[in-house]
C-alpha cells in the first residue's frame, strides 16, 4: 500500500473517531473529572458505546500512524495529518449541524494549501 493512502487512513480514522467521540461526550452529559466525580464519571465512560468506539478507532488510527513513521518522513506525514482538522469540520458541519463560517472555510484552504506546499 502506497504511504499516503496509510496517511490519510490514518487521519480518517482519527477524524471519525473524534466525532464517535463527540456523540458519546452529548451522552455523557456533564462531566465533572473531580476527586469527587472521578469513579462516577469512570463508570459512565464504560457504559457509553460510543466512547469505546472511538478509542477503537483511534488505536486503529495510531497502529497505522506508527506504520506511516516506519516508512515515511516526518516532515513529509506529519503536516498531512492537518488534514483532520479538514474533515472534523466538514463532519461536524453535516452530522452536528454546526455552522460553517468564512473564517472555517479560509482556514480550512490555509490548510490544505500548506499542506500542498510543503509536500511538492
Amino acid at each position: 500500500m502506497k504511504i499516503w493512502m496509510l496517511i490519510v487512513a490514518s487521519v480518517l480514522l482519527g477524524s471519525v473517531g473524534q466525532v464517535i467521540l463527540k456523540l458519546g461526550a452529548g451522552r455523557l452529559g456533564s462531566f465533572g473529572l473531580t476527586v469527587q466525580t472521578m469513579p462516577a464519571d469512570m463508570v459512565r465512560l464504560a457504559k457509553t458505546p460510543e466512547i469505546w468506539m472511538g478509542l477503537l478507532l483511534f488505536g486503529a488510527s495510531f497502529l497505522l500512524w506508527v506504520k506511516v513513521l516506519t516508512r515515511a518522513e516526518l516532515s513529509y506525514a506529519y503536516p498531512m495529518a492537518g488534514l483532520g482538522y479538514v474533515n472534523v469540520a466538514l463532519l461536524s458541519y453535516f452530522l452536528f449541524g454546526e455552522t460553517f463560517t468564512w473564517n472555517k472555510l479560509l482556514g480550512i484552504a490555509i490548510i490544505v494549501l500548506g499542506i500542498m506546499v510543503i509536500n511538492k
